[in-house]
């Protein structure tokens, strides 16, 4: 067969098949393998799964599932799309846009009893503001997880790093548009979020822990090692039977960052601090967190303060606010990050006050939502020209993933 002919949708199908095939010789029993192939199921099988039609669409991106094979238990297809549009209006200047906010695709594949689990993300940038347009823009999340027990993982590559609230879950399941103040000042809002690195992280009873260290230098793919590193810990207590709730977690996140000239992230902070608690019971929620950042330089101590009620008035009707307040321990050591701001320009201040208030109504849960929302922000305190904000910020937009 020459080249021109080959078709990789087809060579992709036949690997996987073969995988299939190998882990069903692998079982003991005409029996047993007669209970693998009824339990199969995935787009190549010609098996979808779920009761209603929505189910059955979104199984559709597993194209293969049998946790009774030994070799491949699972083969996904990953996506996530979202769509923007926002519109400033501040005493620094007005701007709207709409923006294709997020477009990533990949593949979350899982070997050997769910021993190891490898993962795949591309991201593309295709209509941002101010943004070249590409569809190879970074790979996100490029790992290997190798899960010993619920007490072990360890995980290697690139992926996320998990520090405060804010990067708890993964941005496809936030209730709020935008990340916190605080969470751009510890990133510097590079878009340097995924991370090369190695954490242990795992769950004790009720207690869960994390340690990782990461590469300060991020690239498209894994960067280069010459950035200095960071270092993160977190302990977490799980006290949702103690209170009756449907869901109370405590975190402690503490971040100590060494830089260099070469450093493109956690490149403005010493050592970074947050404490949350995530509590919801019944329709009601609310998230509470403290931060501290010391900053580098010119930068000084940061601290933080944020509170989040969110109301379930229907099922598939959310209602979202939160006020953050943010306090510098000199003049300018706030900088107006927020992806929709910083359109109209970076400001400094002293004293942050920010206020959202938000409507998520759930199409199919939160993997297809409608969000719409309101900002006000001020900022005050700074010196110079580029002293001060304070503006609205209105937010619409739809997320979706599978």
């Amino acid at each position: 067969m020459s080249p021109a002919t080959i078709n990789p949708l087809r060579l992709t199908r036949n690997a996987l098949l073969a995988a299939c095939v190998c882990g069903a010789a692998a079982t003991s029993s005409a029996s047993a393998q007669a209970d693998v192939q009824a339990e199969a199921s995935g787009l190549l099988l010609g098996k979808l799964s779920g009761k209603t039609a929505m189910d059955r669409a979104w199984s559709a991106a597993t194209l293969y599932k049998d946790n009774s094979n030994p070799i491949l238990e699972e083969f996904n297809l990953t996506g996530r799309a979202q769509f923007d549009y926002f519109k400033v209006d501040a005493d620094k200047g007005q701007n709207d846009f709409f923006e294709i906010r997020r477009l990533r695709m990949g593949v979350d594949t899982f070997w050997a009893n769910r021993l190891i689990e490898v993962k795949a993300t591309l991201d593309t940038t295709l209509h941002s503001y101010n943004t070249p347009e590409v569809f190879y823009n970074r790979m996100t999340d490029l790992f290997i997880n190798l899960h010993f027990s619920d007490a072990l993982n360890l995980r290697m590559g690139k992926f996320e790093p998990h520090f405060g609230y804010d990067r708890e879950f993964s941005d496809n399941t936030q209730v709020f548009f935008e990340r916190s103040f605080f969470d751009d000042q510890v990133f510097n809002n590079t878009g340097n979020d995924y991370v090369t690195g190695a954490s242990l992280s795992g769950k004790l009873g009720k207690w869960g822990y994390q340690a990782a260290v990461f590469s300060d230098n991020v690239g498209q793919e894994f960067g280069h090692f010459n950035g200095g590193e960071s270092f993160l810990g977190e302990i977490s207590y799980d006290f949702a039977a103690d209170l009756h709730a449907d869901k109370a977690l405590w975190a402690l996140d503490f971040m100590h960052m060494n830089n260099n000239a070469n450093s493109n992230v956690f490149n403005t902070m010493e050592n970074a601090a947050a404490t949350y608690f995530d509590f919801h019971i019944g329709q009601c929620g609310l998230v509470t967190q403290l931060g501290y950042g010391d900053g580098i330089d010119s930068k000084g101590g940061i601290y933080e303060l944020m509170i989040m009620p969110t109301y379930l008035i229907t099922k598939q009707l959310e209602l979202v606010t939160r006020y953050q307040l943010g306090l510098a321990a000199k003049d300018n050591g706030i900088t107006t990050l927020n992806r929709q701001e910083k359109t109209v320009g970076k400001f400094t201040g002293d004293t942050d006050n920010a206020v959202y208030v938000g409507l998520n109504y759930y199409v199919y849960g939160p993997k297809l939502k409608l969000m719409a929302g309101e900002q006000y922000d001020k900022l005050t305190g700074g010196t110079g020209v580029k002293a001060g904000y304070q503006g609205w910020t209105t937010l619409v937009g739809l997320r979706m993933f599978f």
